[in-house]
């Protein structure tokens, strides 16, 4: 009995071994296709402001001021995924010309992106930066 269950045990390792080995070579005989576009949210009260869908808010650092009557509207979001800073940049420099900002500037180092924005009577400015496991995200928003 012994023998038989070692037997078994030899033979599922080596089939769930072969199928891992065929996955495996599948993707490399094929190009690799790009990453599915990232769904659009939107950086909720600011409806014109992007996030990639996948970010979650940090409410313990992010704050809003809304006057009373709605007319000033100012914010600082900060934002944290798992979505490398390859597919983020992009997104940004895209999406928020679609949501009619216009680029004023950006500032590129190794380890951190900052990109100005601006349309109008608005500002905004989206800083990225990531290290192995996330990508965070701080938008600061308001009037110009």
């Amino acid at each position: 009995m012994h023998k038989l269950t070692i037997a078994f045990l030899f033979i599922l390792l080596l089939l769930s071994g072969c199928a891992t080995w065929e996955a495996w070579d599948i993707g490399l005989d094929e190009e690799s296709e790009p990453p599915p576009p990232l769904v659009i949210e939107t950086a909720h009260p600011f409806s014109d402001i992007p996030v990639p869908s996948g970010f979650s808010r940090n409410n313990g650092k992010s704050w809003i001021y809304e006057s009373g009557s709605g007319t000033v509207k100012v914010g600082r979001l900060f934002f944290s995924g798992r979505k490398n800073m390859d597919e983020i940049l992009p997104f940004y420099e895209n999406e928020m010309l679609n949501k009619g900002w216009n680029l004023v500037n950006s500032i590129k180092t190794e380890k951190r992106h900052i990109l100005n924005y601006e349309k109008e009577g608005w500002v905004s400015t989206i800083m990225l930066r990531s290290n192995i496991v996330s990508t965070f995200i701080e938008i600061q928003v308001g009037p110009k």
